[in-house]
């Protein structure tokens, strides 16, 4: 157990002296190689009208896997996700595809992998920052992890998580807020409370009609289709707060 956690220690404290998303990810990656696995991702499990593209932070798939699984959207049917509900702890993909309650056609998703080197892997459930869970899995050709990989990984994931996800808030929050005018963060703010257009042109002293194309607008900016939607995206990128 000893060399366990020096192990892994060794990995944090390298870790959190990084200063860069992607060279955090790549880190975690390079030491979960160690043990088999070398694609994974780290992502926020999308909302209603979310897709996951817009909300992984970091992918490293291969690239056809990651071009078939976009495109016939098998975030909504994955057992990788949808074993979130059942568990908080780790499980490898053996486990969720060994679960009665999930269908053929859902258990094909995780086959399909096999099919770009990625024959098993582990998931590693994660408290998302603003709405809804989040994932770390990782992916690769070993089948065989030990009780003491399994907490060594979990131990690096969830340090990766976090640095990730600090690394990556700064980065995110610095650009989208910048790209907001003052106006637009007060309208959003305000519908998200509740208001109405014309109440929102009361409390800032400008027309309804004002309100409402500062609303638009900022949708626009998020390239969603309803408001409800740009509100879950202004406050998962710290452009509004609760």
């Amino acid at each position: 157990m000893s060399s366990t956690l020096s192990d892994v220690l060794d990995f944090v404290e390298r870790l959190q002296t990084l200063d860069e998303m992607n060279a955090a990810w790549n880190y975690f990656l390079t030491y979960a190689s160690r043990f088999g696995l070398t694609a994974g991702a780290l992502a926020d499990m999308p909302g209603p009208g979310e897709r996951v593209q817009d909300t992984v932070l970091c992918l490293s798939w291969p690239d056809e896997w990651t071009k078939r699984y976009l495109e016939k959207d098998y975030i909504r049917n994955d057992p990788a996700r949808l074993h979130m509900t059942r568990s908080v702890e780790p499980y490898s993909w053996r486990q969720m595809a060994a679960c009665d309650a999930y269908s053929k056609d859902q258990k094909n998703i995780v086959y399909e992998a096999s099919e770009f080197g990625m024959k098993s892997g582990m998931i590693f459930p994660m408290p998302g920052l603003r709405s809804g869970p989040a994932m770390v899995t990782i992916a690769g050709e070993n089948d065989d992890l030990s009780h003491e990989d399994v907490m060594r990984l979990h131990m690096a994931a969830i340090y990766t998580h976090a640095v990730v996800r600090k690394l990556s808030g700064a980065r995110k929050e610095q650009s989208q807020i910048a790209s907001f005018s003052a106006r637009e963060r007060e309208c959003l703010q305000w519908y998200a409370a509740g208001k109405s257009e014309w109440e929102i042109g009361e409390i800032l002293s400008i027309s309804e009609k004002t309100a409402n194309t500062y609303l638009e607008r900022a949708k626009q900016k998020f390239g969603v289709a309803t408001r409800k939607q740009a509100i879950v995206a202004a406050l998962r990128g710290g452009v509004i707060q609760y």
